[in-house]
């Protein structure tokens, strides 16, 4: 067990109970996997092979999905813990009714058709927080796609999880929770962060918030050992004030991204047909998240690679001490590109001194550069670009982060060579474990010696295996060389207001 597994929930906050149900009532699932909503839902949740006990309740069928049904929640021998209802707006009144007269305290409503459609709906979202009172029920949504824990019932439960999301891949256990105004950016980013290796705790769909909003999920992940990171899709903050101070009082210790869709008219407009939500302008939003520490960004691609990057720093505690940056590159243009992305991004590439450049120039070709960035141009010897040469950086002092590109794919390589007919011998096949020993477990070793971070980059996408490799020991690695320097000048950003604790920064 590593050492962040054997962290614990935050069991003492009221939202625990909702993330953790040992029983379950449904309503709006049947048998049908493939038209119906609420149905693929319920295998979502069945395949998560956590919850204990649940109870389909339809009004005409014997069993759905292999469990048998109730016609009514009247009829379920016991009084579930939680409520899960992906009906018809108006049916929802009904059986929110019922729930509560059954007992039931903890209710999550997907269904659409409130606020965010006028009138009508707003009359019966009124209803919906008449009945809460009435019976003392929480309740997530409306309008939402739920929630995915990956630590449930842990740790008597080693490798169960809860997805109330439609979406059936889920990403690898991790550190980063998120928070979402949208059921999309909590949900359907699923497939790429299992690719790019975004490891998340948990996701929240949060929808209109008409019971529970941003700030109690902030407020639980405040003290939630498995989360260090926290992600935020924002339409519009409710509870201005709370915000801040919470937000003020969690990223000193565990860093926020956020993304916030408002600002425009265009935006805004979408947003009211969406949730019914009122944002703010960019200019007042800036603020908030200048004022309370939070960095944000409007793109999804930045958004992921900036919760991986902090996922990492803060599972190995590696942060840099400051700004400088050493560049090894086996290609002369990305090591250009990317010593200019990082001088406009605010970082300092330095020219190397002499006795570093000599210790290098001990170990690369005599066509190379040494200068910073490093330009090895071609070497055979794989093993010198992605270890040995920035292990002799590192050593120097004279670097606070460090960027590598020329990461290959050699299964690639080594396929193309059997497959024009030449024969590799033993040595030649063994170059695919030699990234474990000689690279990966070393330089991780390394990088929390001196808490000098390295990213690595290449030209191959995320799915090769080497890359992949390269994910699962939680080393940075990027696709071409744009976010590398970007995802540095964040880290270093928050590096230093994490040393500070409460001196402001602008964000990125």
């Amino acid at each position: 067990m590593s050492k962040f597994e054997q962290k614990s929930p935050n069991k003492d906050h009221f939202l625990y109970s909702f993330l953790n149900p040992r029983s379950m009532a449904i309503f709006g699932a049947n048998n049908n996997l493939l038209s119906t909503m609420g149905s693929m839902q319920l295998r979502n949740i069945i395949t998560g092979k956590g919850i204990e006990e649940i109870f389909p309740v339809h009004p005409r069928l014997e069993k759905v999905q292999g469990f048998k049904a109730y016609k009514s929640v009247f009829d379920i021998p016991v009084t579930p813990d939680f409520a899960f209802l992906i009906l018809p707006p108006k049916a929802v009144i009904d059986v929110m009714e019922e729930c509560g007269q059954k007992g039931i305290k903890h209710l999550l409503i997907t269904s659409g058709g409130f606020r965010e459609i006028g009138s009508e709906g707003i009359n019966l979202s009124n209803k919906l927080d008449k009945l809460a009172k009435k019976y003392n029920i929480r309740f997530i949504g409306p309008n939402c796609l739920g929630f995915y824990n990956a630590w449930y019932g842990y740790p008597e439960k080693k490798d169960a999880y809860i997805n109330t999301f439609w979406p059936y891949m889920i990403p690898e256990r991790g550190n980063i929770s998120l928070i979402s105004q949208s059921g999309t950016i909590a949900a359907q980013t699923f497939w790429h962060a299992k690719e790019l290796g975004v490891k998340i705790s948990k996701s929240i769909s949060v929808g209109n918030e008409r019971n529970i909003d941003l700030v109690d999920f902030l407020e639980y992940f405040k003290n939630d050992d498995q989360t260090e990171v926290i992600g935020l899709y924002i339409e519009e903050v409710k509870r201005g004030k709370e915000f801040i101070k919470i937000a003020k009082d969690i990223t000193p210790k565990k860093p926020i991204v956020a993304m916030y869709a408002g600002g425009t008219k265009a935006a805004s407009r979408s947003i009211m047909s969406h949730t019914g939500s009122i944002g703010g302008s960019n200019k007042m939003m800036k603020a908030v998240f200048n004022t309370t520490g939070i960095f944000h960004t409007d793109s999804i691609i930045e958004f992921l690679h900036y919760l991986r990057t902090f996922s990492a720093a803060q599972k190995y505690n590696i942060f840099p001490n400051g700004k400088r940056i050493g560049i090894i590159t086996d290609s002369g243009g990305s090591g250009s590109m990317m010593a200019k992305t990082a001088e406009l991004n605010g970082l300092i590439v330095p020219e190397f001194s002499s006795e570093l450049k000599k210790s290098i120039f001990e170990i690369i070709p005599p066509t190379a550069s040494a200068i910073n960035p490093i330009d090895v141009t071609f070497d055979v010897n794989f093993v010198n670009l992605l270890y040995k040469i920035p292990k002799i950086v590192m050593k120097s002092g004279e670097v606070n982060a460090i960027i590598v590109y020329g990461v290959f794919d050699f299964d690639e390589v080594l396929d193309t060579m059997e497959n024009s007919g030449m024969i590799l011998d033993d040595k030649m096949k063994d170059i695919k474990m030699m990234i474990d020993n000689a690279v990966l477990k070393p330089i991780k070793r390394l990088m929390k010696k001196y808490s000098i971070p390295v990213f690595y980059a290449g030209p191959f996408p995320y799915k090769y295996p080497w890359f992949q490799k390269f994910l699962s020991y939680d080393i940075p690695i990027f696709e071409l060389w744009d976010l590398p320097t970007k995802c540095l000048k964040i880290l270093c950003q928050y590096s230093e207001y994490r040393r500070n604790r409460l001196t402001l920064f602008a964000s990125p």
